[in-house]
C-alpha cells in the first residue's frame, strides 16, 4: 500500500467518526449499548451492523479499511495509557 492509500483511509476514517461522534451525536447517545451482551461499539456482534444506524456501519467499515492499511505499513494503534490500566481490559487484539 501507498501513501495515498493511507491518506485515503485516514481521510475517509475521520470523516465516519466525525458524523457517528459530533454530527450526528444525539442519535448516537439514542443507540449506544444496543450491543450483544459481550459485544462492544467496534465489535456489535449484530448480524447487520448498518440496520437503523447506518452512521455505525460506516464507522466500522472504515475502522477496519484503515486498520488493515496500517497493518500493510507495519503500523499498530498508539494507547494514549497502558490497557492494563483499564479495569475491562482482558487482552490485546491487536
Amino acid at each position: 500500500m501507498n501513501e495515498n492509500d493511507m491518506a485515503q483511509a485516514l481521510q475517509e476514517f475521520v470523516g465516519a467518526f466525525e458524523v457517528v461522534f459530533r454530527y450526528d451525536w444525539d442519535y448516537t447517545k439514542a443507540m449506544i449499548g444496543d450491543e450483544s451482551d459481550g459485544a462492544n461499539f467496534i465489535e456489535p456482534q449484530l448480524d447487520d451492523e448498518t440496520e437503523d444506524w447506518g452512521a455505525r456501519g460506516a464507522l466500522l467499515e472504515k475502522y477496519r479499511k484503515l486498520m488493515t492499511v496500517m497493518k500493510a505499513n507495519s503500523l499498530e494503534p498508539k494507547f494514549p495509557f497502558p490497557l492494563e490500566h483499564l479495569p475491562s481490559f482482558k487482552a490485546r487484539v491487536w
